[in-house]
């Protein structure tokens, strides 16, 4: 095979290689590139190339010189069809095709075997890709879309120039039309009839044109001829009720008892007289014009103007929702008000996910309102807050390890939507983020805390009361060293940011029989133990050295810290079993 004419004539030593030098061509490659050209052209034309029906018959026949051409012009197998070359001596070799058939044009037959909506149409020469093929149209089509099948293939969608369907009459009876195969379909090169645009446009500009009059307080006119037998009329638009009409006939005011009215349709009681040609009957009305009354819950604030919603509230003296679910919350005794809302970890999931049952909250803040959660729902903690039950929760950010995780009850006024999310602030969580700024009010309803992996430490809640599965050993485990001077300590096992009131198992230990121990809320002051032990919640021990416990419920201050004090030099043990958490009841 000689090198093509971009090889032999290329710019450049390496083709589009600038920096390779100029090329200049060898005219043995030039000799090479041309006696092939010839032989092609020679060999392509129809004098003196062999012509087969089929594929078969060609490949069956390679008694031929090398760079024969030869010619396929019917194979049933379209892709079959084309210019072949010979390679090879005589009685050796193959057939290669090279070229499709030089067809400018396939005339089809289509007589109707199919239908107006599904044309069958059958020629001479099998269809390809690169061929044009003449269709006419043997009856106007009635749908839309059309398909045409040739020679009993698959039938191929008929598309117009641009791409779409034919309209309905698009394609009328004894049209030509020439189009190519593309694919799946028949792309029409001459277009579909206008005429059926055209009118489909004229009626659809007649239509506006008597909405338009109507739109204006206009009255429409539309004029009929009787002809004696003739009943029903068509109107061009409905004018909604006949007390809307007016009908003159030959200049005579027709009585509404007369003629009746339904949609368009306009239909005497009696046949009007006339010649059938010229029109007699006069026919004006007014219409009814819908004014789009927007369904039950659509019309919201944006479609009211922003600087008038306040005078329309006073005009009408009422109050929005939110600021009658304030005006409730506070004047009805329920700010802080917490129901339900109870916090589990799931059991699929339980190192990521909460579930939280149904309940009611007042939000937290100035003008609290009431979140109502109407079903269970479940969060995740490993994801980015998304509304809706079994989506994210995280405000921002990600999932904190060996932390606390706080949860939040969310709602957002404008629509009542109410959901929940986790946050690591204690304080509230971040709105505007993750969190649509709408979610305007909030409450924290559970606290939750990850080990070194992120997972959520199992716990148990009834109401305010937060039980660990596994009892909190505070400073690892170790005694504390305690004494006749207090000193604070902050808990693991309690959450911080807010006060809770810790539930702990304590243990004390002196060289002293006669002293005990005080844990003690820091919100109390720093006392003397007293006389007689009055303020030990730790008792004495019988004997020197051995141990004395007790089980004791402290508050914490907001750092989470407890005081400890004791009789005497000592050890002090603490091991947090749980906490009571009021979550902002008042």
């Amino acid at each position: 095979m000689p090198l093509t004419a971009r090889q032999v004539w290329r710019d450049f030593v390496s083709d589009g290689v600038p920096a390779s030098g100029n090329h200049k061509p060898g005219k043995p490659d030039i000799r090479s590139w041309g006696a092939y050209l010839e032989s092609f052209i020679t060999g392509s034309s129809v004098v003196n190339s062999l012509v087969f029906s089929t594929r078969a018959l060609l490949l069956a026949d390679v008694a031929h010189a090398e760079n024969t051409m030869a010619w396929v012009i019917a194979d049933p197998t379209t892709a079959y069809n084309g210019i072949y070359q010979k390679s090879g001596a005589s009685g050796l070799g193959s057939w290669a095709r090279v070229a499709d058939l030089p067809y400018p044009f396939i005339p089809a037959s289509n007589v109707g075997a199919g239908t107006a909506n599904a044309l069958q149409a059958t020629t001479d020469i099998p269809i390809s890709d690169t061929a044009l093929v003449w269709l006419p149209i043997f009856a106007t089509n009635t749908a839309s879309p059309v398909t045409v099948a040739f020679n009993g293939a698959s039938p191929l969608t008929i598309k117009t120039n641009p791409g779409n369907d034919p309209v309905v009459g698009g394609l009328p009876g004894g049209m030509i039309v020439l189009g190519r195969q593309q694919g799946s379909e028949f792309r029409l090169i001459s277009d579909q009839a206008s005429s059926a645009i055209v009118a489909a446009a004229e009626a659809a500009a007649d239509l506006a044109a008597d909405y338009a009059a109507l739109a204006l307080n206009d009255k429409v006119l539309n004029t009929f001829a009787g002809n004696g037998s003739q009943t029903v009329f068509v109107l061009s638009v409905d004018p909604g009720s006949k007390n809307n009409t007016d009908v003159n006939l030959d200049g005579v005011l027709q009585f509404k008892s007369s003629y009746s009215i339904s949609g368009t349709t306009l239909t005497f009681s009696e046949a009007p007289p006339g010649d059938g040609i010229d029109n007699n009957i006069e026919v004006s009305f007014g219409g009814k014009i819908d004014i789009g009354t927007p369904g039950s819950e659509t019309v919201d604030a944006d479609k009211i103007k922003a600087t008038d919603i306040a005078a329309i509230r006073t005009k009408l003296s009422i109050y929005s929702k939110s600021e009658v679910d304030a005006a409730v919350a506070v004047s009805s005794g329920v700010a802080g008000r917490l129901f339900g809302l109870t916090g589990s970890q799931n059991v699929t999931d339980a190192a990521n996910d909460m579930d939280f049952s149904a309940g009611e909250a007042a939000s937290a803040g100035a003008s609290p309102v009431i979140m109502v959660l109407a079903s269970a729902l479940t969060k995740r903690s490993d994801a980015a807050w998304a509304v809706g039950s079994g989506n994210g929760g995280m405000d921002t950010g990600t999932k904190p390890t060996s932390a606390w995780l706080h949860w939040y009850a969310i709602k957002r006024p404008d629509t009542g939507v109410v959901d929940v999310c986790c946050s690591a602030s204690a304080s509230a969580p971040t709105i505007g983020g993750n969190i649509p700024a709408a979610y305007t009010k909030y409450r924290r309803i559970r606290s939750t805390k990850t080990d070194g992996s992120g997972n959520i430490l199992a716990d148990s809640q009834d109401g305010d009361e937060v039980l660990w599965q596994t009892a909190v050993k505070e400073n690892g485990g170790a005694a504390y060293s305690t004494g006749t001077t207090a000193a604070l300590v902050t808990l693991a096992g309690v959450p911080s940011g807010f006060k809770v009131r810790a539930i702990m198992n304590a243990t004390y230990t002196s060289a002293s029989d006669s002293a005990g121990a005080f844990v003690s809320s820091p919100d109390e002051g720093d006392q003397a133990l007293g006389v007689g032990n009055t303020l030990f919640n730790i008792t004495n021990m019988q004997n020197a050295s051995e141990n004395a416990s007790a089980g004791i419920e402290v508050r914490t201050n907001t750092s989470g810290q407890v005081r400890h004090k004791g009789g005497a030099a000592g050890s002090l043990y603490l091991a947090t079993r749980g906490y009571i958490d009021r979550r902002g009841r008042i």
